[in-house]
């Protein structure tokens, strides 16, 4: 789901500035009670009391509980790489690449957060549009780069963008529930996760793609020269955005 069009559903793009205040109190709240792993323990009514608003100003705005549980999750990760000077372009492997590392090394400094976001992307009780903001907000990053891709025909035949975001996103949560579960150092999570990313991507990319995404497989299961150099860019990178420091 899109920023603009989880906006729309709170009305935030046409209130005035002290009901944009209110509302931007609710989502902040929010994704405070979320990352202390309180999703399904907050009642709307503890929210509303936190962010100093009656109960009719949430369901006005949002309508319900889980469509503000999906914007404040949708916002701070927007919020994130907003924040986020990266310089390589979005459709480029070295943009993927300096995106998805950012993404870990800030995974590894808010471990309930993700902990919360991973419990609720896997959850058979999640709504469609909670589901959909949270494959948005792990898949997407990709589809930039992939679509250069396809437009140069270094894609597989039949590769559905669409699916492919869906299993980027289910990896991705995936290894979050396996790092926490088993209690890996940020050394096994950088490795479980990026040998699940860079398997699947080697699955659907052809020619020099495909041979960039080998490269750095073999290096992640070899001298770890470029991933090892990609953590300290991504740490280097988060050190002096403001989205890091706020975390």
């Amino acid at each position: 789901m899109k920023d603009s069009e989880l906006y729309a559903v709170a009305g935030m793009s046409s209130s005035s500035p002290a009901m944009f205040e209110r509302r931007r109190r609710i989502l902040t709240e929010a994704s405070k009670l979320i990352g202390r792993g309180q999703v399904d323990g907050f009642s709307v009514r503890e929210l509303c009391e936190r962010a100093g608003v009656a109960p009719n100003t949430l369901y006005n705005a949002f309508g319900n509980k889980e469509n503000v549980i999906a914007l404040a999750i949708s916002q701070y990760f927007e919020d994130f790489h907003r924040n986020v000077t990266f310089r390589h372009a979005p459709h480029s492997f070295d943009g993927v690449l300096e995106r998805e590392f950012a993404t870990i090394v800030r995974n590894l400094s808010i471990p309930a957060y993700v902990r919360a976001v991973a419990a609720l992307y896997f959850s058979p009780s999640s709504p469609s549009n909670l589901r959909a903001a949270l494959v948005s907000i792990a898949g997407r990053p990709y589809l930039p780069w992939l679509s250069e891709l396809r437009a140069s025909r270094q894609l597989e035949k039949n590769v559905d963008l669409g699916r492919v975001a869906v299993n980027l996103a289910a990896l991705s949560y995936a290894h979050v529930q396996e790092w926490q579960a088993e209690n890996l150092d940020d050394d096994a999570y950088v490795t479980t996760r990026m040998d699940a990313v860079l398997s699947y991507l080697g699955g659907v990319t052809k020619g020099d793609a495909r041979k960039a995404v080998r490269a750095l497989y073999m290096d992640l299961h070899g001298q770890r020269t470029m991933i090892d150099a990609q953590v300290a860019s991504a740490r280097e990178l988060l050190k002096s955005s403001s989205s890091f420091r706020k975390n």
